[in-house]
């Protein structure tokens, strides 16, 4: 009995130190933090040793459960500030800008008018203004047309008065090595008088004609019965006319020449001073032809009434004799 009591002892104590050291081994033990045990995981270890005399108690208490806590970091923007400067009042003084004026290209003038120019000679006397408008061939070989006026400073340089039915003037002006001319022929018949032809012949100078070809000699000609007056009358016409121009070797237009404040007289008698009664280009004229041929008629039928009547008025006087 001794034995198996001695026994038991033995192996109580051994049983009893076993749990003691794992009761220290246990009590030292970490838990892991993230592991969380829920409250019925919860384990407690009772390790109860009966001897007859001692009773020792160990009691294991689980850490409570560490809770992780999810942190939520909240980042603030700040507003941006947005700082508006007051207005500068202060007036930069600066240079002014320098204006540039680009002159306008003035438009090409109108060509001016021809002057009225007289020239007189004995038996012809001319007033007018005369302008030349032609085709002349230029330095690259085209054909362009040229303006130009006779000069009022021409002057009478030939006049032929003595033929009965025909006369002439011929007017020059420009340098003695170039002249310019301008002929009119003039002829009467049937009681009126007429310019038959105006032939112009002009060297074309550097100076009137810069782009013309040189040595360069333009002679123009119109032929036609013009400026008709009556013997012993001056035509007048203000307003403008237009001559057609061609070429003396061929019958082309080559150009025109305007005239205006003409007025003509040729066959003038000697002596006289100015210009005779003149005729207006825009007068009625009517032919003393067909008032003479109306006066012949009514006269001649007036006549043939007269007569009728004298006769009628006769025979009735006759019978009334006849019947006493």
């Amino acid at each position: 009995m001794f034995y198996k009591t001695s026994i038991f002892l033995l192996l109580s104590t051994a049983c009893l130190l076993t749990a003691a050291q794992m009761s220290v081994n246990l009590s030292k033990a970490e838990v892991p933090s993230s592991t969380i045990l829920p409250e019925k995981h919860k384990t407690t270890t009772t390790s109860t040793s009966s001897t007859s005399t001692t009773t020792t108690t160990t009691t294991t208490t689980t850490a409570a459960p560490t809770t992780t806590s999810t942190t939520t970091t909240t980042t603030t923007t700040a507003a941006p500030t947005t700082t508006t400067s007051a207005p500068d009042t202060t007036t930069p003084t600066t240079e002014a800008p320098v204006t540039t004026t680009t002159a306008k290209p003035e438009p090409p003038k109108p060509y001016p008018q021809p002057d009225v120019a007289t020239w007189n000679s004995t038996c012809i006397m001319v007033k007018m203004a005369v302008q030349l408008n032609f085709t002349y061939e230029t330095k690259d070989n085209k054909m362009v047309y040229g303006l130009y006026n006779i000069p009022k400073d021409a002057v009478v340089d030939h006049v032929d008065c003595d033929k009965n039915t025909t006369e002439s003037m011929q007017i020059n002006w420009g340098p003695a090595d170039a002249q310019h001319i301008m002929v009119m022929n003039f002829e009467r018949g049937n009681g009126t008088t007429n310019m038959t032809m105006i032939m112009f012949t002009l060297p074309l100078l550097n100076t009137t004609f810069p782009d013309a070809k040189e040595n360069q000699t333009v002679q123009l000609i119109h032929r036609s019965n013009e400026f008709s007056a009556p013997l012993k009358m001056s035509y007048h016409c203000t307003r403008p006319q237009y001559l057609n121009l061609t070429e003396t070797i061929d019958s082309q237009v080559v150009g025109v020449a305007k005239v205006h404040d003409v007025q003509v007289e040729a066959f003038r008698a000697a002596g006289a001073t100015g210009f005779s009664t003149a005729r207006d280009c825009d007068s009625s004229e009517t032919s003393d032809v067909a008032p003479i041929a109306v006066g012949i008629a009514l006269g001649a039928l007036i006549l043939i009434v007269l007569i009728s009547y004298l006769c009628a008025r006769r025979r009735s006087t006759s019978r009334g004799y006849m019947s006493f």
